[in-house]
């Protein structure tokens, strides 16, 4: 049986996130669903999803458009928290309707339900990027290694992390016995960059492979030239040309422009400002996570 292939993250111009210090700014992908789909299967995607933040109005755009394409999954990345600790959780969440998403949707202020959901409605889903956070919150190894046993499969390799962090991930979900996934996680239209193979015939059989630990990761880490061009400079451009025209007046887009500018005479900085968070993000979960006291040395030779 031959291997099927899917990058499991993947964003579209249906993401629409806030600019952090830009009033009235926001950022989205500029990538159609019909371009990211088209785009995968160029570069030989079998299977193609959409995790958008939140939302599957694009994937139920596509399905409504294209109802024919059996290899399109719906999916969405849902923003949750640990309830305990606030850490930021996002899960991923595959093959669900319109009615099963707004129940995610309410019970995004508890992982844990957001997960006994999941399965109850025997809905397919993954914690992404379990070392990532967006506040000053703390992992707290009771509810973060519970958390951990709860859900089905742990995301190991995602294209905008740093290689320590996949790492990591991947350690844990060896350690746990956890079923594992890979996707790019791209907001630039860069699918394909990382994905998950399985030997299977079909989609069912794509996701029964993973359950069933037959699942091989492939592809790159993010490196300080990757998240250069293909997230910082790529999302700049993007955040300027967008939001130009939502500018209410001649000082906020002068203001814009400038913020721009700035972004990129400090690329540098910010870039390595972007790595050594993850490096620290790293730390703390060496110092906090008993399952890593006796990590083998080699392990963190190759992060």
């Amino acid at each position: 049986m031959s291997y099927c292939k899917m990058d499991m993250h993947v964003h579209s111009c249906f993401s629409v996130e806030e600019v952090p210090g830009v009033p009235n700014a926001i950022f989205t992908p500029k990538e159609t669903p019909e371009e990211i789909y088209a785009t995968a299967k160029a570069r030989g995607m079998d299977f193609v999803t959409i995790t958008d933040h939140d939302t599957i109005e694009g994937c139920l755009r596509f399905v409504r458009r294209y109802p024919q394409r059996v290899d399109f999954v719906v999916g969405e990345e849902v923003s949750t928290q640990l309830p305990g600790s606030t850490f930021t959780v996002h899960i991923n969440v595959y093959g669900h309707t319109a009615a099963q998403h707004e129940e995610l949707q309410k019970r995004r202020e508890d992982a844990f339900a957001v997960v006994e959901y999941c399965q109850s409605q025997g809905l397919a889903h993954a914690w992404n990027h379990p070392f990532y956070r967006e506040n000053l919150s703390r992992i707290e190894e009771p509810e973060f290694m519970r958390f951990l046993d709860n859900v089905s499969v742990i995301e190991v390799r995602n294209g905008g992390r740093a290689q320590t962090l996949n790492v990591l991930a991947e350690e844990l979900a060896v350690r746990r016995n956890k079923p594992m996934q890979a996707g790019s996680d791209t907001h630039t239209g860069d699918v394909g960059g990382v994905y998950t193979a399985v030997p299977c015939q079909d989609v069912a059989g794509f996701f029964a492979g993973i359950q069933a630990q037959r699942s091989r990761i492939v592809g790159q880490h993010s490196t300080r030239r990757h998240f250069l061009h293909h997230n910082l400079l790529a999302n700049r451009r993007r955040v300027v040309d967008a939001n130009m025209r939502r500018m209410r007046t001649p000082f906020e887009r002068a203001r814009l422009r400038s913020i721009g500018w700035m972004v990129f005479a400090l690329a540098p900085w910010v870039v390595g400002r972007h790595f050594r968070a993850q490096q620290e993000m790293a730390r703390m979960a060496l110092a906090r996570l008993s399952a890593f006291s006796q990590v083998n040395a080699a392990i963190l030779d190759v992060a």
